[in-house]
């Protein structure tokens, strides 16, 4: 019996790996595309470098706003009803946005896009919680190493898509297939886990967001300051590559190597042992990579560009997976682990939607990114000292319980 069981539960660790690499995978490449053929949107549609930081801005504040109907949604649809929703929305205005005519179809069709991914990205929390409370950090390293693989994917194949068809809009629509295999996916993936039945009576449902919970906002501005850096990196490292000539790798190549280190780096935090309520040692080494790395990026830029890539991409790898854990430590239960999750993703994006406006903004003003690349250390330094402060309560403690 027992061995039945192991083997059962092994069947479900396997699934779960499957369905959600194959999830994860298809939510970046919309927004991480945009990156290698920014200039020829940007020229296409005649956008200031502002106005081109709102392709990848808009995802930012659509992961956070719309992260906070989640709950709702998975109480009242069920989680694998709403992720099939949304996935398919996100295939479809990824597609659309291809077809632009103009820059307000544009930016309305990356709107839809992007809240497609908060909708299936922030219900990933609750499904791991529901189903791998005993593993939370693996499973989140699994999914986070998705979404960098599929961003790296868009990375490097993004340009020379549109140099082989020459069209911008053929590798902008292309990436829309994933969502095709993620939707398949997921439907596999619902016929073996039972949490597509929407809970219409719970107790649970008169839970209310941590906004009093002063670990909750530590952990919010954590991942905001995280991925306010990420998000601009993703945006502006390839044009910025491309105006300053500090390496002899190509933009897309450039930018896949930091996706795929940061995917990497990723897999591996969810991997390494640590205490599970403690988890400050790993956060303040991401943190110092990520510093040393941007820190070469902002100074000294013409030295070592390459190893100034794979550090920010460790530390802010390594960074993604722990801050995605945080929340379920606090949760005694998967509602509790979907409120804080949101709560983090609603506060945290709000904050990343800032990296690439304001990175574009210091570009477009100064005419040049050194200072926009100070920026993003100054960033990182603030979350470094953020990290002595996240030492974390027992998920089942009474202040965890009162979120």
């Amino acid at each position: 019996m027992a061995i039945t069981r192991n083997l059962s539960s092994s069947q479900q660790a396997i699934t779960a790996v499957i369905g959600l690499l194959i999830l994860s995978i298809a939510l970046r490449p919309p927004i991480i595309s945009v990156g290698p053929i920014l200039l020829l949107i940007q020229q296409h549609f005649q956008l200031s470098y502002t106005q081109a930081a709102l392709l990848t801005s808009i995802p930012d504040v659509c992961m956070g706003v719309f992260a906070l109907v989640v709950p709702s949604l998975a109480r009242r649809f069920g989680i694998d009803r709403s992720v099939v929703v949304a996935l398919t929305l996100l295939g479809a205005s990824t597609l659309l946005r291809a077809l632009s005519p103009n820059a307000f179809f544009l930016l309305g069709s990356t709107f839809f896009a992007s809240v497609g991914i908060a909708v299936a990205g922030a219900m990933t929390g609750a499904w791991i919680k529901t189903h791998f409370a005993q593993r939370p950090a693996l499973f989140m390293g699994i999914y986070a190493g998705g979404l960098s693989l599929g961003a790296t994917l868009a990375a490097v194949f993004s340009a020379p898509i549109a140099e082989l068809a020459q069209d911008w809009r053929i590798s902008a629509g292309f990436w829309s297939v994933l969502c095709l295999t993620a939707i398949a996916s997921w439907v596999w993936m619902a016929r073996r886990f039972a949490t597509s039945a929407p809970v219409v009576k719970s107790s649970h449902q008169r839970k209310r967001l941590p906004w009093g919970n002063p670990q909750a906002w530590l952990i919010a501005l954590n991942f905001g300051a995280g991925q306010f850096v990420v998000y601009a990196l993703f945006a502006w490292m390839a044009p910025a590559s491309v105006e300053a000539a500090t390496s002899s790798v190509s933009p897309g190549i450039l930018l896949g190597i930091f996706t795929a280190v940061f995917a990497v780096a990723s897999v591996g935090a969810g991997l390494i042992p640590g205490k599970a309520h403690d988890r400050r040692g790993l956060l303040g080494l991401s943190a110092l990579l990520a510093l040393l790395g941007l820190g070469g990026m902002a100074f000294l830029p013409a030295y070592w560009p390459m190893l100034y890539v794979v550090l920010a991409a460790i530390g802010l790898g390594m960074g993604f997976t722990v801050a995605m854990t945080l929340p379920l430590d606090h949760a005694s239960t998967s509602e509790q682990a979907g409120l804080w999750t949101v709560f983090m993703l609603f506060i945290g994006y709000l904050i990343a939607a800032l990296g690439p406006l304001l990175f574009g903004a210091l570009r477009e003003y100064t005419g040049h990114y050194g200072p926009a690349y100070t920026l993003l250390f100054a960033v990182l330094l603030l979350m470094l000292g953020i990290t002595p402060l996240l030492r974390l309560a027992p998920a089942a403690s009474p202040q965890v319980s009162a979120a």
